[in-house]
């Protein structure tokens, strides 16, 4: 059993308590719904495994110190921001936050059992079955990422006033991972979430992108825009890619782009702009050993990898992943 604490702009819609929150549509206002999901049967061999079986301390607005903070702040553990991509339906994104701790806590690695904060955004639940018409429902789901940003910004200035609680928080450490199209959220929030934060202390001891659905040029955006004020957030940032990842090549046909994703920032080697101390690149790109089955386990290689996981487990933990090569003359680390 896993009790996920969560944040959510998606309306409520829903009779139906444990799965209460709708999609495509992102409420108005700043005001989010926060709450507590418990999640059981996880399986940790199984990526799809998780049901949520009550939903409590529902309250809209921020997170309650008695209901909500006092468990974060009383407990040993680390915490890990999670925010989920495209075709995720609330369900998916708070199953997908409860097995995602899961699978950390079964590293055994020390520093590894975290307390997850999970950021639900009214994304709609499809699978890559049908590409034709799964177009539209990815364009639904770019919309609402988009449409998200300020709200996601707001989330942000509640995860500053937590990292800023030091008496009730100590040496805690505050990790994000971050995936798909949550990226895509992540960089449209940045910019307003530093023009609202009442201090310039980073959020975040280590920042995950995986598989981001953003532009490839995001670090070097001009007007401080999208990731490239990123550093401002996290110390420490790192990218997974692939270039086998099946969603990012079709994300690149329909946004007629490459994708951070896809193969990295196309200058990720120039290490006067990408400090070594800040960010690393990881290609992932040669991986194979993905639990489960289909196509879409390309996208999901951060969790469906034991060799990914085991990588990204050693980041969020504090520790210097050990990985077989890294190559100067690229900056890129590989996994395989």
């Amino acid at each position: 059993m896993v009790d996920i604490l969560f944040a959510t702009n998606r309306i409520l819609a829903s009779a139906n308590p444990l799965s209460p929150f709708g999609e495509r549509d992102v409420a108005a206002g700043e005001a989010l719904y926060c709450g507590l999901a418990t999640v059981e049967s996880i399986d940790v061999n199984a990526s799809s495994s998780g049901r949520i079986t009550n939903i409590d301390k529902l309250v809209q607005g921020n997170f309650q110190q008695d209901q909500h903070l006092a468990r974060i702040y009383s407990s040993p553990n680390d915490i890990l921001v999670f925010v989920h991509g495209a075709a995720n339906s609330f369900t998916d994104s708070i199953t997908r936050a409860a097995y995602n701790q899961t699978w950390l806590a079964a590293s055994g690695l020390a520093n590894s059992t975290f307390d997850v904060i999970a950021f639900s955004w009214p994304a709609c639940s499809y699978t890559m079955a049908n590409i034709p018409g799964d177009y539209f429902d990815y364009i639904s789901d770019q919309h609402a990422a988009a449409k998200s940003a300020a709200q996601f910004g707001s989330f942000l200035n509640q995860m500053a006033a937590l990292r800023a609680a030091v008496d009730q928080l100590g040496t805690k450490r505050i990790n994000l991972l971050c995936h798909s199209m949550g990226n895509y959220m992540l960089a449209g929030a940045v910019r307003t979430f530093l023009a609202m934060a009442n201090t310039t202390d980073k959020i975040f001891d280590e920042v995950i992108l995986a598989a981001a659905d953003e532009t490839a040029t995001t670090f070097a955006a001009p007007n401080d825009d999208r990731l490239s004020q990123l550093w401002k957030v996290g110390r420490e940032i790192t990218v997974y890619h692939s270039r086998n990842d099946v969603a990012m090549q079709l994300s690149h046909l329909v946004n007629r782009d490459y994708r951070l994703g896809y193969d990295g920032p196309p200058n990720q080697a120039d290490t006067q702009f990408f400090s070594p101390a800040v960010y690393e690149f990881v290609d992932c790109s040669g991986i194979r050993d993905y639990i489960g089955s289909g196509i879409d386990r390309t996208h999901q290689y951060y969790r469906q990898s034991p060799t990914v996981r085991g990588d990204i487990v050693q980041s969020l933990a504090g520790f210097t992943p050990t990985r077989p090569k890294y190559d100067p003359e690229t900056n890129l680390y590989y996994l395989y």
